[in-house]
C-alpha cells in the first residue's frame, strides 16, 4: 500500500515549502520519517518538495512508496512532489531545483537526516506573519548522536556534525547565516540573489560547506533592512551516524570547512567571510580553553582529549584556509583566458617541416640524418644542431651527404635544450619536428604527424608526439627495456588537455589522466619523437636549459616543455603510427645511468612547480602521487616487466631524492653563465 502523508491543518497566513534534499537509499527509514513528520506540520497550500540529488534509483523508489509520479495530492493535505536535481550535482544544485518547483512564500530546508520537532513549523509561520522584516530564520539543530556523544568530541565543534555548538548566538538575535539542516527564507528574496551559489556546497559525501554563509550575507547586502535571525522554537533532531563520530572525518570536515570559507572569501570579500569567526576563536574556544582545564581539574580524564581535538581543530580549519586561500590566489593570478588558444593559419601537407636533430657526434647520427632526409611525400629541410663543434666529429660524420636540404648548427655550450633552441632558432618550416640522433625515423613518420594538424579543424593541437620503439634485432636487456613501456606509449590515439574543446575528440579520444597530471606529463610523450606547430612554438616557447642531458638534472627537459604547452591550454596528440626507432641502452650500467637521469628529471622538473606559481597544485596531488610511486600495485609499477631488476627501481627513485638539489646547482649554473655573458658584452 502507498504511504499516506498526514492530513494538514487549516490554511492560514504564509505558506510554506518544506525542500528534503537525499542523495542515498542508506538513510531510507531517516528520510521517510522526515517526509511524514513536515507533512503532518503543513496546511493545505502548503507543499513538500522532495529533491532526489543525481540518483535515478532512489527517485524510482521514493515515486514507488508513495504512489505518485511527481506529485501527491491528497485532500486536506500539502502536495508532495518528488524531483531529479536539474542543477549542478550537490546540495547548492538540489536546493535550487527545490526552489524552482515551490510557489509558496517560504522556502523550509530540512536535511534528509533531520527530523523536525512538534510545533516547529507553527512556531515558524507565526514568527514570520508577525516579523515581516525577517527574511531567512535558522532553527535549532539538536545533535541525535547514535550511541551517545563520543567522550573526546568538544562541544565547541558541533557545527563538524551539522548542529548546533557550544557558543552559537541564542534564539531571537540576529546571526550571519543560518544551520542548514534546518532554515527558512522567504521565496522572493532568495529568487532576486539567485539561490544557492554552485561554488559551495556538500556533493554526495564530500564534507563541503558554507552555502548558507553565502547566502545570509546576500541577503542582507541584497536587502539591508531585513534580519537574519535564529530561533530555536523551529528545531530539527539531526542524527549523526557512527560514520560521522571518528576523528577523521572530524578532521576532513575541519579541513574542507577551511577551504569553504577561503572560496567564501573570494566571491563575499574577506571582512563578510569571516565575521563570525573572530568571536569564535576569542571567546568560543578561549573560554573552551579554560573550561576543559577546569574539567580536567574535576577528574574528568577526557577533558585533556577534548582540548587537544578543540585545538587541533582550529589549527587544521585554520591550514584548510590558508591553503584554500593560496590556492585560489594562485589560481586567479594562473587563471586561463577562457578564449582558448588556437593556430589562425592552416596546416597543409605542401608546408615545410624542419627537423632538429641535437647532436654530440654519435656514429649512429648518420642513418639518423639520412632517414630524415628520405621522408616520404613531404617538404622537409633537415637541421642538426652540433652540441660538441670543437671535436669536429658531427661535421666529419655528416660529410658524406651532399643535400642542400642539410644544414649544421653549432652550439658549443653543452646542453640538450639549448642545442634543441638553437635548431628551432634556425627552422624555417611550418612545423618543426625533433628526434634524437640515436633515432631513426620510419619513412612516414613527417607524413603521419602532418596528417593531424592537416585534420583538426579547430587548429588547438599545438604537438604531436609518436611512437618510439627499439631497433631491428634488440638484445635481451633492450626487449626488456622496451617491455617497460618507457618510450613506447602504446598503439592507440589519444588527446592530452587540460579543458576539453568542441569537436576535438572526433580525431581521437582524450587520454584518461593520472595522479600527478599535468604536473608530470611522462604518458604524453617525449623529445626524441614530436613535432610542434611554428605558431605554438612563438607562444610555448623553446626547453628549459636548466633541464636535460648535460646539465646536472640529467633529464626532465621534454617533461617541462610537454607540460608548459598543456598549461598555455594547447592540445597535443598522440599519433601512434608517427614511429621513430630508437637504440635502446645495450648494457646494465648505461641503463643506471638513465634510470637515474629519469629519476633527477623528474624531481628537478617537480622542484620547478614547487618554486613557481604550482606549489598548491602539487600539494593537493602529493599523498596520491607517494602511493603511485612506492605501492607496489600502482600504475607507475606494473608497467616494469617481472625480470625488471629491483636495483633499478631504486636507482630510479633515489634519483627523485636527488633531483631538487641537482636543479638548483643546474640553476645556479645557467645564472652564472648568463652573467658571464652580460659581462662580456658590458666590456665589449
Amino acid at each position: 500500500m502507498p504511504t499516506q502523508l498526514p492530513i494538514g491543518l487549516p490554511p492560514s497566513g504564509t505558506t510554506l515549502c518544506a525542500v528534503i534534499c537525499c542523495y542515498t537509499a542508506q538513510r531510507w527509514d531517516l528520510l521517510i520519517e522526515g517526509i511524514g513528520a513536515a507533512g503532518a506540520q503543513l496546511r493545505t497550500g502548503d507543499r513538500v518538495v522532495v529533491v532526489v540529488d543525481h540518483n535515478a534509483d532512489l527517485q524510482a523508489r521514493l515515486i514507488r512508496h508513495f504512489g505518485a509520479d511527481g506529485a501527491f495530492p491528497t485532500v486536506d493535505a500539502p502536495d508532495l512532489h518528488i524531483v531529479a536535481n536539474a542543477h549542478t550535482q550537490g546540495l547548492s544544485g538540489a536546493r535550487n531545483t527545490g526552489l524552482d518547483k515551490a510557489d509558496q512564500d517560504v522556502l523550509v530546508y530540512l536535511d534528509d537526516d533531520a527530523l523536525l520537532r512538534p510545533d516547529s513549523l507553527t512556531h515558524l509561520r507565526a514568527l514570520l506573519d508577525n516579523r515581516p522584516e525577517v527574511v531567512a530564520v535558522g532553527g535549532g539543530v539538536h545533535a541525535a548522536w547514535e550511541g551517545g556523544t563520543p567522550r573526546w568530541f568538544p562541544e565547541e565543534f558541533g557545527w563538524v556534525v551539522g548542529c548546533d555548538y557550544r557558543g552559537i548566538a541564542p534564539s531571537g538575535s540576529q546571526v550571519r547565516n543560518p544551520i542548514g539542516a534546518a532554515m527558512a527564507v522567504r521565496r522572493p528574496e532568495l529568487v532576486k540573489i539567485g539561490g544557492f551559489s554552485s561554488a559551495l556546497g556538500r556533493v554526495g559525501t564530500l564534507p563541503v560547506g558554507c552555502e548558507e554563509t553565502l547566502m545570509g550575507i546576500e541577503l542582507r547586502n541584497a536587502f539591508p533592512e531585513s534580519a537574519v535571525i535564529r530561533d530555536s522554537g523551529f528545531a530539527v533532531d539531526h542524527h549523526v551516524p557512527p560514520s560521522r563520530q571518528t576523528l577523521r572525518y572530524y578532521l576532513s570536515r575541519c579541513r574542507h570547512e577551511g577551504h569553504s570559507k577561503a572560496t567564501l572569501s573570494t566571491i563575499a570579500g574577506a571582512s563578510s567571510a569571516f565575521s563570525a569567526e573572530t568571536s569564535y576563536l576569542t571567546r568560543t574556544i578561549t573560554s573552551g580553553v579554560l573550561r576543559y582545564l577546569g574539567q580536567f581539574a574535576r577528574a574528568d580524564l577526557f577533558a585533556p582529549v577534548r582540548l587537544l581535538v578543540m585545538v587541533l581543530g582550529v589549527f587544521v580549519t585554520g591550514l584548510g584556509t590558508v591553503l584554500g586561500t593560496v590556492g585560489n590566489s594562485v589560481g586567479r593570478s594562473s587563471r586561463r583566458p577562457r578564449e582558448l588558444p588556437t593556430l589562425q593559419n592552416p596546416i597543409s601537407r605542401d608546408d615545410l617541416v624542419s627537423i632538429v636533430i641535437p647532436t654530440v657526434g654519435r656514429d649512429q647520427l648518420l642513418k639518423t640524418v639520412r632517414a630524415a632526409l628520405a621522408q616520404q611525400d613531404v617538404n622537409v629541410e633537415v637541421i642538426v644542431a652540433d652540441n660538441r663543434p670543437g671535436t669536429g666529429d658531427t661535421v666529419r660524420i655528416l660529410s658524406v651527404i651532399d643535400d642542400p636540404r642539410l644544414q649544421i648548427v653549432p652550439e658549443p655550450v653543452a646542453s640538450a635544450s639549448r642545442a634543441r633552441n638553437t635548431g628551432m632558432a634556425a627552422a624555417r618550416g611550418t612545423v618543426v619536428a625533433l628526434t634524437d640522433d640515436d633515432a631513426i625515423p620510419e619513412p612516414r613518420w613527417v607524413a603521419n604527424i602532418l596528417d593531424v594538424f592537416v585534420r583538426d579543424r579547430t587548429r588547438s593541437i599545438a604537438m604531436v608526439t609518436g611512437r618510439v620503439v627499439s631497433t631491428d634485432s634488440p638484445t635481451e636487456l633492450q626487449t626488456m627495456f622496451e617491455d617497460g613501456g618507457i618510450f613506447d606509449k602504446g598503439d592507440d590515439a589519444k588527446i592530452w588537455t587540460i579543458e576539453q574543446r568542441p569537436r576535438l575528440d572526433d580525431l581521437a579520444a582524450y587520454a584518461e589522466h593520472r595522479v600527478f597530471f599535468p604536473y608530470s606529463t611522462g604518458p604524453v610523450g617525449g623529445a626524441g619523437n614530436c613535432a610542434i606547430a611554428r605558431e605554438a612554438l612563438d607562444d610555448i616557447g623553446g626547453f628549459d636549459e636548466r633541464l636535460g642531458p648535460a646539465t646536472p638534472t640529467l633529464g626532465g627537459e621534454d617533461l617541462d616543455y610537454l607540460r608548459t604547452a598543456l598549461f598555455r591550454n594547447w592540445a597535443i596528440y598522440y599519433q601512434p603510427t608517427a614511429v621513430v626507432s630508437h637504440y635502446h641502452r645495450d648494457n646494465i650500467a648505461d641503463l643506471r645511468t638513465q634510470c637515474w637521469g629519469y629519476g633527477t628529471g623528474m624531481s628537478a622538473c617537480l622542484t620547478k612547480l614547487v618554486v613557481s606559481r604550482h606549489l598548491v597544485g602539487l600539494l593537493r596531488r602529493f599523498p596520491a602521487g607517494v602511493r603511485e610511486l612506492l605501492a607496489p600495485s600502482s600504475n607507475l609499477h606494473a608497467r616494469y616487466p617481472a625480470r625488471w631488476p629491483f636495483h633499478l627501481r631504486v636507482i630510479e627513485v633515489s634519483g627523485y631524492l636527488a633531483g631538487p638539489l641537482l636543479y638548483a646547482k643546474s640553476a645556479w649554473n645557467v645564472r652564472r653563465r648568463t652573467t658571464r655573458k652580460n659581462q662580456v658584452g658590458d666590456r665589449t
